[in-house]
C-alpha cells in the first residue's frame, strides 16, 4: 500500500510540474547527443516534412533546414516556435534529404 502511494504522490508531482512549465525550461533528449561534430545554436520552426514516410525538420531563421536525429515527441508539432542548441553531424548520411543531420544537445520553446 505504501509503495502505491508513493508512486501516485510522484505521479501526481510530475504531472503538476508538466503543466507550469515555460518556455525558458531546457529539455535535454534522449538519446544524448553524441560527442563530435560543430556545436551550434539553432532558432527556428519544426516543420512536418512529407518526405520518406514523414519526420519533423527544424526550419532555421538562418535559412538552413535541419534534421534532428532526437527530437522529443513533445516537440514534434508543425509550427512550433524552438530554440536548441546542437551537434552537426557531417559524418552521418540520412533518407530526408532536407538539410545537415543534428543531434540536439538541449531544446525549448520560444
Amino acid at each position: 500500500m505504501r509503495r502505491k502511494l508513493h508512486s501516485l504522490v510522484v505521479l501526481v508531482a510530475v504531472s503538476l510540474a508538466g503543466c507550469g512549465r515555460s518556455s525558458e525550461e531546457w529539455v535535454v533528449p534522449t538519446p544524448a547527443a553524441e560527442a563530435g561534430g560543430t556545436e551550434l545554436h539553432i532558432v527556428g520552426t519544426v516543420r512536418r516534412v512529407e518526405l520518406e514516410g514523414g519526420f519533423f525538420a527544424i526550419q532555421g531563421e538562418d535559412g538552413v533546414t535541419y534534421d534532428p536525429t532526437n527530437l522529443p515527441s513533445q516537440f514534434q508539432k508543425d509550427g512550433l516556435s524552438v530554440e536548441a542548441d546542437a551537434r552537426r553531424r557531417d559524418d552521418r548520411a540520412g533518407i530526408h534529404m532536407t538539410g545537415p543531420i543534428v543531434d540536439l544537445v538541449r531544446i525549448r520553446l520560444r
